[in-house]
């Protein structure tokens, strides 16, 4: 079962620095406990109003509405984050035979949060709102995280000064299931995988088929709660952490009774600053250490198809 953490005492509406220490070490200690076993978790009561998630859905689904042609001029480039990942061109697990039958738009926002110029209106409106407050509320976790690890509150936090700026890719991603008739054999909607930056927000409509691999290894579902963030923790966290978080595997199926469904979700992929040097924190050297800018071109680049003659 996933559990659920409160965050009313220290949401979007609470002032920073007015939450009392023993509330924090609680919060970032339910935190921790779940990412040291399920490796997911619910947050309720975060302060992101859900009228602004709504209408992040709507104004994304109006896009993935239009016709292909129209989507093509926003195609993602070769070593690129922001940009329109097509039907079926996108394989997060190597080992299966067929693309995921999703498409995305992801956006990494440059330059005090202009946008690059491909990105089309309707989107950027509510996705600028939304980077915005999660960038907020991923200072808050990445606080509870360095709590919850014995670290000064502000450890995380100072290898993420710059998301939303040029020197980070934290990515904002919207994600489209379309309603299909079947799917192809062996085929996922998102192929089994981990996230590969510090911890990852999922917004999910109410459409089922979100599972999460439990410590047993079977997958277990992770339904969609009114008002929730999903939150797990990503690949490069738990090497930081050198292996005390964990980073669970996760993926997207579709039942029979699901597959002619829509379904949406939204993703916030935290990720370090790119010069940040990841480096274990107990001083381990369990992994060596890799600066975040190396790390995340290796597994964002190995997950796309070769676009580039689009």
């Amino acid at each position: 079962m996933i559990p659920v953490v409160d965050l009313a005492e220290y949401n979007l509406s609470v002032e920073e620095k007015t939450t009392d220490t023993a509330t924090l070490k609680d919060l970032a200690g339910q935190i921790c406990q779940a990412f040291q076993t399920v490796g997911f978790v619910y947050l309720k009561n975060h302060g992101i109003p859900q009228e602004l998630v709504l209408r992040a859905f709507s104004t994304s689904k109006a896009f993935f509405d239009q016709p292909v042609e129209k989507k093509k001029k926003y195609s993602i480039k070769q070593g690129e984050y922001s940009g329109w990942i097509g039907y079926e061109e996108e394989k997060v697990n190597h080992d299966r035979p067929v693309c995921d039958a999703r498409e995305g738009f992801a956006l990494s926002i440059w330059n005090d949060m202009s946008f690059p110029e491909n990105v089309p209106q309707e989107i950027e409106l509510a996705s600028k709102e939304m980077f915005q407050s999660c960038s907020q509320l991923a200072l808050r976790i990445l606080e509870l995280l360095s709590i919850g690890l014995n670290k000064d509150p502000d450890y995380l936090r100072q290898y993420h000064k710059k998301m939303g700026h040029k020197g980070n890719v934290t990515m904002y991603r919207s994600n489209y299931y379309p309603p299909l008739k079947e799917l192809k054999p062996d085929q996922a909607r998102c192929g089994e995988h981990s996230d590969y930056g510090t911890v990852t927000f999922l917004f999910q409509d109410n459409a089922s088929g979100l599972e999460a691999k439990g410590p047993d290894g079977e997958y277990v579902p992770v339904p969609p709660m009114e008002g929730t963030i999903v939150m797990n923790l990503g690949d490069m966290m738990q090497r930081w952490s050198a292996d005390k978080l964990k980073a669970t595997k996760h993926r997207v199926m579709a039942s029979p009774d699901s597959v002619s469904r829509l379904r949406q979700s939204i993703s916030f992929f935290v990720v370090p600053d790119d010069d940040a040097l990841i480096s274990c924190l107990d001083g381990s050297n369990r992994y060596p250490d890799i600066t975040c800018v190396d790390y995340i071109k290796k597994n964002f680049n190995a997950n796309l198809k070769d676009i580039s003659e689009k």
